[in-house]
């Protein structure tokens, strides 16, 4: 597991282990944020999962799927690993995109079961794939990302904004 990189790290460079440790910490975090979002959202109807509310320029289940395309670019993109997502979800969900009609039952439950194993994916892959080589990219909250430490720090920001808009949209759909 993720622990037994830890130690590892910790044996062979020890300027290593803090930033790693930091990272497991974000890591799990966001994994309870992620637990959050599933027990808020359970027992919502499909309709109310694609209802965008007025005022509002997306809906429910469009955040959860841009949640999924956030964490794979900026964590898999940027460290120039496989997203594992196709271009037409990435184009959809990506920032500044929208919603473009309904999303059907079966795509719902395929984008809820993206997000639930999201972080238990990473999990995984922290023990397999290369994260060191990072492409330096700006935010647009003038944060530059330049390392795994500072992926994970920003996705979790961006987390905790969109579950704000989770919880408002929940609040202002139809019942």
């Amino acid at each position: 597991k993720v622990e037994r990189k830890l130690a590892l790290a910790q044996n062979s460079a020890p300027n290593v282990l803090k930033p790693l440790k930091r990272s497991i910490t974000y890591i799990k975090a966001t994994i309870r944020v992620c637990d959050d979002i599933k027990l808020r959202e359970k027992g919502l109807s499909n309709e109310q999962m694609n209802e965008v509310p007025q005022g509002y320029s997306n809906n429910i289940i469009w955040n959860v799927a841009h949640l999924v395309v956030t964490q794979k670019l900026l964590i898999y993109g940027l460290s120039n690993n496989e997203l594992n997502l196709d271009d037409a979800f990435l184009t959809t969900y990506r920032k500044g995109g929208k919603p473009n009609g309904i999303v059907g039952e079966e795509e719902c439950r395929s984008i809820i079961l993206l997000f639930d194993y999201l972080y238990s994916e990473l999990e995984q892959d922290l023990e397999t794939l290369d994260f060191t080589k990072f492409k330096d990219y700006p935010t647009s909250y003038n944060f530059e990302i330049t390392n795994l430490e500072e992926a994970l720090m920003f996705n979790n920001l961006h987390f905790g904004l969109h579950f704000a808009f989770l919880l408002k949209l929940k609040k202002n759909i139809a019942n």
